[in-house]
């Protein structure tokens, strides 16, 4: 259950998981070719990228947004092939391309490969210090050691203007294996929560798609309003551990329900009745 809100996130995509995340060395080697079909992107902007990528069987070629770590937004890219098998030469073939590629591996189109989201179990025992000779610092002698054995360089508050309990909640970026650290972080229950991998937003012919769907107010106290023309024919509410809460045709009982629940985050899907689904993050204060 709890990547079933990953899985949320992605509308109109397919569900292949055989893919590879890269970080390009320039925002200007980014660009994918569209062929006509929404997300469904199978080329690069560069030839040499093309020549590396194309033999492989690419189903996917697109721009992986929302990573937390800014000086990496716009750069990753997603690449989905017809046959895992051939992940591995892929990798190597992409890493000889240095110039242009700056990092590849294994990746899924639902999450990056190097992000965690982390709920403290106390906003106060946890809190970021900054950096030591690049690694994140924190008040914790236990996760600071773990962050030097994972080497965490960035470790920041998701929503440092919230305040409050939302203070417990970090995004955590590494030059590591994330499922390691994720073990790690997971086993020292007494100071951290939860850890959820970081999950992505997709593009549109390398553009971010505009929703034709808006909820306020967000962050909300007992109910919040969805905006839209289009006709919703269910909601699915999430929490940030992926239980899901509710799975609905009724407004009223989403209404009911969301004024219920405790202060936190949590994830509301919506699917339109032309196909589309849409997930936005909830805060309730």
């Amino acid at each position: 259950m709890k990547r079933l809100y990953f899985l949320l996130l992605i509308t109109s995509f397919g569900f292949a998981q055989n893919g590879v995340e890269i970080r390009l060395t320039d925002i200007s080697y980014c660009g994918a070719i569209p062929n006509g079909t929404l997300y469904q992107t199978t080329e690069s902007t560069d030839p040499i990228l093309n020549s590396i990528i194309q033999p492989y069987g690419v189903t996917l070629y697109t721009g992986k947004a929302g990573h937390p770590y800014n000086p990496y937004s716009a750069r990753i890219m997603q690449i989905n092939i017809s046959n895992s098998l051939n992940i591995n030469q892929l990798i190597l073939d992409l890493q000889a391309y240095s110039s242009v590629v700056e990092y590849a591996a294994v990746a899924d189109q639902f999450t990056f490969s190097d992000a965690l989201d982390l709920e403290l179990t106390d906003p106060n025992i946890g809190m970021s210090t900054g950096t030591n000779n690049g690694v994140a610092t924190t008040n914790d002698t236990g996760l600071n050691q773990i962050f030097l054995d994972n080497n965490v360089f960035y470790y920041s508050l998701s929503y440092p203007s919230l305040g409050g309990n939302f203070l417990k909640y970090y995004n955590v970026v590494c030059n590591c294996n994330l499922s390691q650290l994720k073990s790690q972080l997971d086993n020292y229950s007494n100071i951290v929560n939860s850890t959820i991998p970081t999950g992505a937003v997709y593009l549109s012919n390398n553009q971010f798609r505009k929703s034709t769907v808006s909820i306020s107010p967000n962050p909300f106290t007992t109910n919040f309003n969805i905006q839209t023309d289009e006709v919703i024919s269910n909601y699915s509410l999430i929490d940030i551990s992926g239980k899901l809460l509710i799975n609905t045709n009724s407004k009223n009982e989403l209404d009911k329900l969301s004024s219920q629940l405790n202060s936190g985050i949590y994830f509301l899907n919506l699917k339109i009745e032309n196909g589309q689904n849409s997930t936005f993050k909830l805060i309730k204060e």
